[in-house]
Protein backbone atom coordinates (compact mmCIF):
# COMPACT_ATOMS: atom_id res chain seq x y z
CA UNK A 1 0.00 0.00 0.00
CA UNK A 2 1.56 3.40 -0.96
CA UNK A 3 0.07 6.99 -0.42
CA UNK A 4 0.82 10.65 -0.67
CA UNK A 5 -0.28 14.09 -1.53
CA UNK A 6 0.93 17.08 -2.57
CA UNK A 7 0.96 20.48 -2.15
CA UNK A 8 -1.52 22.68 -3.48
CA UNK A 9 -3.45 19.37 -4.26
CA UNK A 10 -6.22 19.86 -1.72
CA UNK A 11 -8.82 21.83 -4.34
CA UNK A 12 -8.16 18.29 -6.37
CA UNK A 13 -10.60 15.49 -6.55
CA UNK A 14 -8.91 12.81 -4.19
CA UNK A 15 -8.80 9.17 -6.01
CA UNK A 16 -7.75 6.13 -4.63
CA UNK A 17 -6.70 2.51 -6.22
CA UNK A 18 -7.93 -1.16 -4.71
CA UNK A 19 -6.49 -3.74 -6.96
CA UNK A 20 -4.10 -6.51 -6.81
CA UNK A 21 -2.93 -6.17 -10.38
CA UNK A 22 0.06 -3.92 -10.15
CA UNK A 23 -0.16 -3.23 -13.90
CA UNK A 24 -3.65 -2.59 -13.93
CA UNK A 25 -2.90 0.05 -10.77
CA UNK A 26 -0.16 1.38 -12.58
CA UNK A 27 -2.44 1.91 -15.42
CA UNK A 28 -5.36 3.75 -13.47
CA UNK A 29 -2.51 5.80 -12.18
CA UNK A 30 -1.47 7.22 -15.20
CA UNK A 31 -4.87 7.84 -16.37
CA UNK A 32 -5.64 9.68 -12.88
CA UNK A 33 -2.01 11.87 -13.30
CA UNK A 34 -3.29 12.92 -16.77
CA UNK A 35 -6.41 14.50 -15.75
CA UNK A 36 -5.48 18.10 -13.83
CA UNK A 37 -8.43 17.77 -11.34
CA UNK A 38 -7.16 14.46 -9.74
CA UNK A 39 -5.34 13.42 -7.45
CA UNK A 40 -3.86 9.82 -6.53
CA UNK A 41 -3.39 9.40 -2.60
CA UNK A 42 -3.49 6.55 -2.14
CA UNK A 43 -3.02 2.62 -3.37
CA UNK A 44 -3.85 -0.62 -2.39
CA UNK A 45 -4.45 -4.49 -3.08
CA UNK A 46 -6.17 -5.95 -0.51
CA UNK A 47 -9.92 -5.21 1.38
CA UNK A 48 -8.12 -4.64 4.65
CA UNK A 49 -6.06 -2.21 2.99
CA UNK A 50 -9.33 -0.50 1.08
CA UNK A 51 -11.03 0.02 4.48
CA UNK A 52 -7.26 1.28 5.90
CA UNK A 53 -7.52 3.88 3.23
CA UNK A 54 -10.84 4.55 3.76
CA UNK A 55 -10.83 5.55 6.96
CA UNK A 56 -7.17 7.18 7.34
CA UNK A 57 -7.28 9.54 3.45
CA UNK A 58 -10.87 9.37 3.33
CA UNK A 59 -10.57 9.93 -0.52
CA UNK A 60 -13.80 11.27 -2.72
CA UNK A 61 -13.83 8.12 -5.09
CA UNK A 62 -12.29 4.51 -4.53
CA UNK A 63 -11.59 2.93 -7.29
CA UNK A 64 -12.17 -0.82 -6.10
CA UNK A 65 -11.84 -3.57 -7.82
CA UNK A 66 -14.09 -7.16 -6.67
CA UNK A 67 -11.70 -9.62 -7.27
CA UNK A 68 -9.24 -8.73 -4.26
CA UNK A 69 -7.83 -10.55 -1.36
CA UNK A 70 -10.82 -10.41 1.19
CA UNK A 71 -13.41 -9.66 -1.62
CA UNK A 72 -14.15 -6.24 -2.98
CA UNK A 73 -17.73 -6.32 -1.73
CA UNK A 74 -17.21 -7.01 1.53
CA UNK A 75 -15.12 -4.12 1.67
CA UNK A 76 -17.54 -2.06 0.10
CA UNK A 77 -19.87 -3.00 2.32
CA UNK A 78 -17.75 -2.05 5.29
CA UNK A 79 -16.78 1.47 3.67
CA UNK A 80 -20.19 2.33 2.98
CA UNK A 81 -21.03 1.72 6.88
CA UNK A 82 -17.97 3.25 8.59
CA UNK A 83 -16.74 5.97 6.20
CA UNK A 84 -19.88 6.48 4.05
CA UNK A 85 -18.04 10.09 2.59
CA UNK A 86 -15.65 7.36 0.39
CA UNK A 87 -17.76 7.16 -3.01
CA UNK A 88 -16.56 3.64 -3.62
CA UNK A 89 -16.98 2.64 -8.05
CA UNK A 90 -16.43 -0.99 -8.60
CA UNK A 91 -14.07 -1.26 -11.45
CA UNK A 92 -14.00 -4.95 -12.47
CA UNK A 93 -14.14 -8.03 -15.21
CA UNK A 94 -17.50 -9.13 -14.14
CA UNK A 95 -20.26 -8.21 -16.38
CA UNK A 96 -23.25 -9.88 -14.45
CA UNK A 97 -25.97 -8.02 -13.81
CA UNK A 98 -26.88 -9.38 -10.47
CA UNK A 99 -23.20 -8.88 -9.29
CA UNK A 100 -23.15 -5.33 -10.75
CA UNK A 101 -27.12 -4.75 -9.18
CA UNK A 102 -25.56 -6.17 -5.63
CA UNK A 103 -22.97 -4.12 -6.00
CA UNK A 104 -25.11 -0.66 -6.48
CA UNK A 105 -27.39 -1.51 -4.02
CA UNK A 106 -24.68 -2.63 -1.15
CA UNK A 107 -23.60 1.36 -1.86
CA UNK A 108 -21.57 1.41 -5.26
CA UNK A 109 -21.66 4.74 -6.86
CA UNK A 110 -20.55 3.40 -10.00
CA UNK A 111 -19.81 -0.11 -11.88
CA UNK A 112 -17.48 0.35 -14.84
CA UNK A 113 -16.01 -2.63 -16.51
CA UNK A 114 -12.25 -3.06 -17.35
CA UNK A 115 -11.47 -2.18 -20.58
CA UNK A 116 -13.62 1.02 -20.22
CA UNK A 117 -11.29 4.14 -22.34
CA UNK A 118 -9.70 6.19 -20.25
CA UNK A 119 -11.93 9.30 -21.57
CA UNK A 120 -14.87 7.37 -20.38
CA UNK A 121 -13.14 6.54 -17.03
CA UNK A 122 -12.59 9.94 -16.29
CA UNK A 123 -15.98 10.74 -17.30
CA UNK A 124 -16.98 8.40 -14.87
CA UNK A 125 -14.76 9.34 -12.32
CA UNK A 126 -16.17 13.09 -12.69
CA UNK A 127 -20.27 12.27 -12.76
CA UNK A 128 -19.72 10.12 -9.34
CA UNK A 129 -17.22 13.46 -8.07
CA UNK A 130 -20.55 15.37 -8.84
CA UNK A 131 -22.18 13.13 -6.86
CA UNK A 132 -24.33 11.11 -9.21
CA UNK A 133 -24.19 7.59 -10.23
CA UNK A 134 -22.41 6.25 -13.43
CA UNK A 135 -22.79 2.41 -14.91
CA UNK A 136 -21.13 1.94 -18.38
CA UNK A 137 -22.89 2.33 -20.95
CA UNK A 138 -22.70 -0.85 -22.82
CA UNK A 139 -23.92 -2.25 -19.63
CA UNK A 140 -27.04 -0.08 -18.76
CA UNK A 141 -29.51 -1.96 -20.72
CA UNK A 142 -28.28 -5.40 -19.15
CA UNK A 143 -28.95 -3.57 -15.77
CA UNK A 144 -32.22 -2.81 -16.98
CA UNK A 145 -33.03 -6.21 -18.53
CA UNK A 146 -32.26 -7.38 -15.08
CA UNK A 147 -34.20 -4.73 -12.93
CA UNK A 148 -37.70 -5.27 -15.17
CA UNK A 149 -37.11 -9.05 -15.18
CA UNK A 150 -36.80 -8.71 -11.20
CA UNK A 151 -39.89 -6.28 -10.89
CA UNK A 152 -42.09 -8.65 -13.54
CA UNK A 153 -41.52 -11.59 -10.86
CA UNK A 154 -42.20 -9.22 -7.68
CA UNK A 155 -45.34 -9.04 -9.68
CA UNK A 156 -46.17 -12.34 -10.38
CA UNK A 157 -45.71 -13.19 -7.07
CA UNK A 158 -47.34 -10.34 -5.15
CA UNK A 159 -50.33 -11.70 -7.52
CA UNK A 160 -51.00 -15.45 -5.63
CA UNK A 161 -54.27 -15.94 -5.56
CA UNK A 162 -56.08 -16.41 -2.18
CA UNK A 163 -56.11 -20.59 -2.68
CA UNK A 164 -52.54 -20.27 -3.70
CA UNK A 165 -51.74 -18.45 -0.42
CA UNK A 166 -53.49 -20.95 1.34
CA UNK A 167 -51.82 -23.71 0.11
CA UNK A 168 -48.53 -21.75 0.05
CA UNK A 169 -48.60 -21.51 3.50
CA UNK A 170 -49.71 -25.01 4.07
CA UNK A 171 -46.54 -25.76 2.50
CA UNK A 172 -44.28 -23.85 4.42
CA UNK A 173 -45.43 -25.84 7.57
CA UNK A 174 -44.21 -28.90 6.12
CA UNK A 175 -47.23 -30.69 4.85
CA UNK A 176 -47.70 -32.93 1.99
CA UNK A 177 -49.92 -32.61 -1.19
CA UNK A 178 -52.06 -35.16 0.45
CA UNK A 179 -52.48 -33.21 3.99
CA UNK A 180 -52.96 -30.01 2.04
CA UNK A 181 -56.12 -31.09 0.39
CA UNK A 182 -57.57 -32.67 3.56
CA UNK A 183 -57.31 -29.57 5.29
CA UNK A 184 -58.71 -27.09 3.01
CA UNK A 185 -61.60 -29.95 1.67
CA UNK A 186 -59.97 -30.37 -2.05
CA UNK A 187 -58.63 -33.03 -4.09
CA UNK A 188 -54.73 -33.61 -3.96
CA UNK A 189 -54.97 -33.32 -7.85
CA UNK A 190 -56.08 -29.87 -7.26
CA UNK A 191 -53.33 -29.14 -4.85
CA UNK A 192 -51.36 -30.19 -7.45
CA UNK A 193 -52.66 -28.15 -9.93
CA UNK A 194 -52.09 -24.91 -7.70
CA UNK A 195 -48.72 -25.84 -7.03
CA UNK A 196 -47.83 -25.44 -10.49
CA UNK A 197 -49.04 -22.33 -10.60
CA UNK A 198 -47.54 -21.36 -7.63
CA UNK A 199 -43.77 -22.63 -9.20
CA UNK A 200 -44.51 -21.00 -12.52
CA UNK A 201 -44.87 -17.73 -10.63
CA UNK A 202 -42.11 -18.17 -8.46
CA UNK A 203 -39.39 -18.69 -11.53
CA UNK A 204 -38.45 -22.04 -9.06
CA UNK A 205 -39.07 -26.37 -10.01
CA UNK A 206 -39.76 -27.60 -6.74
CA UNK A 207 -41.22 -26.82 -3.26
CA UNK A 208 -38.33 -26.28 -1.36
CA UNK A 209 -37.19 -23.42 -3.63
CA UNK A 210 -40.72 -21.95 -3.48
CA UNK A 211 -40.41 -21.72 0.13
CA UNK A 212 -36.57 -20.04 0.36
CA UNK A 213 -38.66 -17.52 -2.38
CA UNK A 214 -41.39 -16.99 -0.27
CA UNK A 215 -39.30 -16.67 3.00
CA UNK A 216 -36.82 -13.94 0.99
CA UNK A 217 -39.82 -12.15 -0.29
CA UNK A 218 -40.58 -11.83 3.23
CA UNK A 219 -37.24 -10.93 4.98
CA UNK A 220 -37.21 -13.77 7.02
CA UNK A 221 -34.33 -15.95 6.79
CA UNK A 222 -34.99 -18.99 4.53
CA UNK A 223 -35.34 -22.42 7.38
CA UNK A 224 -36.03 -25.14 5.58
CA UNK A 225 -37.27 -27.54 8.35
CA UNK A 226 -36.63 -30.83 9.17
Amino acid sequence: MRWGMGVGELDKVSIAIVDDHPIVRRGLSAVISGEAGFNLVAEGSTAREALEIAERWRPQIMLLDLGIPGGGMEALKRIVVQVPSVRCMILTVCDLATTAISALNAGARGYVLKGVSAADLKRAMWTVANEESFVSPEFATKLLQAAQLNVQQASSIDQLTHREAQIMRAVEEGLTNREIGEKLDISEKTVKYYMSGILQKYGVTNRVSAVIAAQKLRGVTPSLGN
